[in-house]
């Protein structure tokens, strides 16, 4: 039967092309004719297939993967993909705050900005708004790369109407901004977004004019920007002040150059469609390492992809993805999956890792909405939640059974395999409770893991959401109202204690309005004053607006888990 371009089957297709698309093209990332050779004994991919790739760096191990194991772009996908709860709202810090710092314990690459902005969400006093890191080789203004861009698929398919894209493109903006700061990387996840929306409600491929006109539409980002209470109050303000570029300015530069490349694309000579996508790459610097990267250059060249290839089926667009060795083979090919597979009437037949579990979260999204019954994913009570300080204890035990920080309980598959550099580590694949697979670097010996782990963290664990309960506009569906504003304060500031203690009175003076006016002129006259005072407003505003519900709830006596 052929589906319906807003159906979960159409959802259901795109996500697990994208997985598949990932699973082939995670076959020749960063691989030449040689590399190649030695990982599946061909010289030419054409379907997901065991291999061999050295895992965890050049003292790590090489390892024979599954067939349609996929990449960090699936992983962090389905890790967006949990964090958005049954009514369709995005819990950005669970997203922030567990997903990514626990996901470095079983990414299978990744790009170095996102690895650094993980590792700087493990702080205590960085939120996702505030993940200004700045390290030697990376850094939060300069990450315009491609790593938010392919995992932002979930938030299209979790719309209610995806031809209502302002509604979802917010989210997409909060999730890009945790691990990403450069507008290149906002352009690029707001770019993709879009043509994956169009793909949905029209049932076509967008082409050169579709993706003209979401070049166009990206001057709305800054409006975005501006209608997001906690993007403008909390991030923005210090964006401006460290970025050396003006928003407006970035975006316009970004669009200038994006339509040129278009235009290279539509001016391309004749040829077959393998051969014009590899000269498309060529054109857009898609095999040159300082631009192959690129959030906003994939976004392109993965839709110019599906274009290419629109009256083909979805298979040989991918393979020609694959092949292309020198590109970013798996992140190409996971964003055209995503394209392609919403308007095929197939599911892609080859192996795809963890397949289940891929349609059970992709139809759980297709169904999410305010009144809906399905589930959400149930994570550990950050107020109480702390990342390990060491990867290698992200695997261990709880209560005697084995389990994975952040996520649940799971289950050891197979062999483990030494780790080269430490005999008391070792390597091995983990089904976790609720079904997916990850390899991870853990003790020989297991130790008892501290603290909350999210062994309730299986999908369909949680009571039934209460129909007609009140949607809380941008409140996390996994934190209660205390643990909401609390978790604002842990933003970079230099002088932590004297900022508890002035909000502390704040709040205990029942917002003193004449108070807060002075704390406020006080902190913006100190070192790093604007990070400061938002800091301090963003606690304020949050506890006042926690006092207010908890008040109405009495009055209604309401009784409502968050």
């Amino acid at each position: 039967m052929q589906m319906r371009s807003n159906s979960k089957s159409a959802i259901v297709a795109s996500a697990l092309w994208a997985a598949y698309g990932d699973a082939l093209g995670f076959i020749g990332e960063f691989a030449d004719a040689r590399i190649l050779s030695f990982r599946i004994h061909a010289q030419r991919i054409t379907r997901t297939v065991p291999w061999r790739r050295r895992i965890g760096g050049r003292f790590g191990v090489t390892l024979a993967l599954p067939a349609g194991c996929y990449s960090d772009d699936t992983q962090l996908r389905l890790a967006t993909s949990r964090a958005i709860r049954s009514d369709g709202h995005f819990d950005v810090e669970a997203f922030a705050k567990v997903e990514l710092p626990v996901w470095r314990a079983y990414s299978l690459g990744g790009g170095s900005s996102t690895k650094a902005a993980a590792s700087s969400l493990t702080r205590g006093d960085v939120n996702w708004f505030s993940n200004f890191f700045s390290q030697k080789s990376n850094s939060y203004l300069d990450a315009g790369g491609n790593g938010a861009a392919m995992r932002i698929q979930p938030h299209v398919w979790a719309a209610s109407d995806p031809e209502d894209s302002r509604a979802f493109l917010t989210d997409v903006i909060r999730n890009t901004i945790c691990s990403h700061g450069n507008p290149r990387a906002l352009a690029g996840s707001f770019f993709h977004a879009v043509c994956l929306a169009t793909a949905l409600s029209e049932s076509r491929i967008p082409g050169p004019r579709s993706w003209r006109e979401a070049v166009s539409r990206m001057s709305e980002i800054p409006d975005l920007i501006r209608q997001d209470d906690e993007l403008n109050s909390f991030w923005f303000p210090v964006w401006r002040q460290r970025s050396p570029c003006e928003m407006h300015a970035a975006l316009r530069a970004i669009q200038l150059e994006s339509n040129e490349h278009i235009s290279l694309i539509e001016n391309a000579p004749g040829m077959d469609a393998n051969s014009a996508y590899l000269q498309n790459v060529k054109s857009l610097g898609g095999f040159e390492p300082a631009t192959r990267g690129s959030g906003i250059r994939t976004a392109i060249l993965a839709s110019a992809l599906c274009w290419l290839f629109r009256d083909r089926p979805a298979m040989d667009a991918l393979i020609s993805a694959a092949n292309a060795l020198g590109s970013d083979t798996d992140t190409i090919a996971t964003m055209a999956g995503a394209i392609l597979g919403a308007i095929q009437n197939t599911y892609p037949e080859g192996d795809v890792a963890d397949r289940e579990y891929i349609i059970e979260e992709s139809s759980r999204l297709s169904e999410a909405g305010p009144r809906t019954r399905v589930k959400s994913f149930r994570y550990p009570d950050l107020m109480g939640w702390k990342p390990p300080e060491s990867l290698i204890d992200a695997v261990g035990l709880s209560g005697g059974h084995l389990a994975f920080t952040g996520l649940g309980l799971a289950e050891a598959i197979g062999d483990r395999w030494q780790d080269s550099r430490d005999k008391t580590l070792s390597w091995q694949w983990l089904k976790l409770n609720f079904g997916q697979t990850i390899l991870a670097r853990q003790r020989q010996t297991l130790i008892e893991l501290p603290g909350q782990i999210g062994i309730q963290g299986r999908i369909g664990s949680q009571s039934p959401e209460i129909e007609g309960k009140p949607k809380m506009s941008r409140q996390p569906g996994s934190l209660n109202e205390h643990h909401d504003w609390a978790a604002v304060k842990k933003v970079l500031v230099s002088e932590e204690s004297s900022l508890d203690e002035l909000t502390r009175a704040a709040i205990d003076s029942g917002f003193n309005s004449e108070l807060i006016g002075r704390d406020l002129v006080e902190l913006a006259s100190r070192k790093d004053g604007v990070e400061l005072a938002v800091a301090y407003a963003a606690i304020i505003a949050k506890a006042r607006k926690a006092r207010i519900r908890a008040q109405r709830r009495k009055e209604e006596g309401g009784n409502f888990s968050a």
